[in-house]
């Protein structure tokens, strides 16, 4: 027999997910949660992210059976609405009787009984009638199908169909909303890696050594066999570092480093060399000192400085600029991230990004290589601000991918990877050599 007290994990949800609607990071909030069992944090983990992965979608669905308009009610019953209804189309594993009765007590609990009986009446409708909602129509209005369907921003959608066509950005947009998995590199040298413990199901990925995707990750960052020497990295985030060609002895600049994958990456192939790891942000560069700690790197030498005005070191081999971009190739890490992008966004990221590859250009020696990087889908931080670049330094060459990478679906003048179609995240990284001479 139910009882009328709040279940305390939805309650957690229903408060991070207002907060979230403020302005703060999921991801930060979950760290400080104080619910310690681990089969709670993982549900607590699925309702939030669902619940705004799902957003927009949800909403449709709630405005569809509710007489107020789920924008006009209060942040925390608007929760409740979009975490009731989540838990009845999208988890087969709550029954319906207890995600609406959680619901009923949630709204209880933050307003009154009164609003408990509205979300009752709307939940109710959800079970009997939403399998019938009408969407906007997909041959009329694709842009508007695909947003709602799949709960992106509509700007995105527009920009994407363009990019992509409508079968890649479909699979993209179903790709982001599923729960991104965890992939793990090995933290020493890349030739022939042992395999992590058996235990979190490690399968190893084509086409990228030393990887491996976890079908069972729960408690592995706990595990002291991936403590000592494995860390987590996308296959697509690796990619960059494998495209900038490291070899042993090689003097690298790793510019916005944090939280250290790549750093680790790249201390792994040069040996003996030198990798410096820069990044502005103490915090940042905190856990990147933690990270190369862990994992024995001690051939990484960390710098506080900002990308565009770095301090006067150099000359290095090779440089490895991954920079602060609108992250649109990883919103199915960040769920919140979406609705928290604008188009407008995209010059403003576009001239910082131009300026901090400019810096680093200036400190790789005549001969030397460097990959710019993102972990974007648009083309004004990409190819864009690449080619702004090559057409002010005639000294710059870009080498093109698929040299490195031949027949590959992601490597063509540059690689791009693409979430739906590739394993992974998005991500881009152009290869650029420099010749002689100074910079014009």
């Amino acid at each position: 027999m139910m009882t009328s007290s709040v279940d305390p994990v939805r309650e957690t949800a229903v408060r991070l997910l207002t907060e979230v609607e403020g302005g703060a990071r999921l991801d930060s909030l979950l760290e400080g949660v104080s619910i310690t069992d681990g089969r709670d944090r993982r549900f607590l983990h699925q309702l939030t992210a669902g619940a705004i992965k799902w957003r927009d979608r949800l909403d449709w669905i709630l405005n569809s059976f509710s007489k107020r308009p789920v924008e006009s009610l209060s942040p925390a019953i608007r929760q409740v609405l979009r975490l009731g209804a989540y838990q009845l189309l999208w988890l087969d594993r709550v029954p319906e009787r207890a995600a609406v009765h959680s619901a009923v007590e949630l709204a209880k609990r933050f307003e009154h009984a009164g609003t408990g009986g509205f979300v009752n009446a709307v939940l109710r409708r959800v079970i009997a009638e939403a399998r019938q909602v009408a969407y906007p129509d997909r041959t009329a209005d694709p842009e508007a199908y695909f947003s709602v369907f799949y709960s992106h921003p509509r700007w995105l959608v527009s920009r994407w169909l363009k990019s992509w066509g409508p079968e890649q950005t479909e699979a993209l947009l179903g790709a982001n909303n599923k729960a991104a998995p965890l992939f793990i590199r090995a933290a020493g040298a890349a030739g022939n890696p042992s395999p992590p413990p058996s235990s979190f199901g490690p399968e190893a990925v084509d086409d990228h050594p030393g990887v491996y995707r976890l079908s069972r990750p729960e408690g592995v960052f706990e595990d002291p066999t991936f403590t000592a020497g494995w860390f987590a990295q996308d296959v697509s985030a690796g990619l960059a570092a494998r495209l900038l060609g490291p070899e042993p002895g090689d003097r690298i600049l790793d510019v916005c480093a944090a939280p250290g994958g790549k750093s680790a990456q790249l201390a792994a192939a040069v040996g003996d060399g030198m990798v410096m790891a820069t990044d502005l942000s103490p915090p940042r560069l905190r856990r990147l000192r933690g990270n190369m700690r862990r994992l024995h790197q001690q051939g990484v030498r960390l710098v506080a400085e900002d990308g565009q005005n770095p301090s006067a070191l150099g000359p290095f081999d090779r440089v490895l600029v991954d920079v602060p971009c609108s992250g649109t190739g990883v919103l199915g890490r960040h769920p919140e991230a979406r609705w928290r992008k604008a188009a407008a966004d995209l010059p403003r990221h576009a001239v910082r990004q131009l300026g901090i590859l400019e810096a680093a250009y200036q400190r790789l020696r005549a001969g030397g290589v460097l990959v710019y990087s993102t972990c974007s889908l648009e083309q004004e931080e990409n190819d864009a601000v690449v080619d702004h670049f090559l057409s002010r330094n005639q000294n710059a060459r870009l080498e093109v991918a698929s040299r490195q990478f031949p027949q590959r679906p992601w490597a063509a003048r540059t690689i791009q990877t693409l979430p739906g179609r590739d394993v992974g995240d998005g991500a881009y990284a152009a290869r650029i050599r420099r010749l002689s001479g100074s910079m014009t």
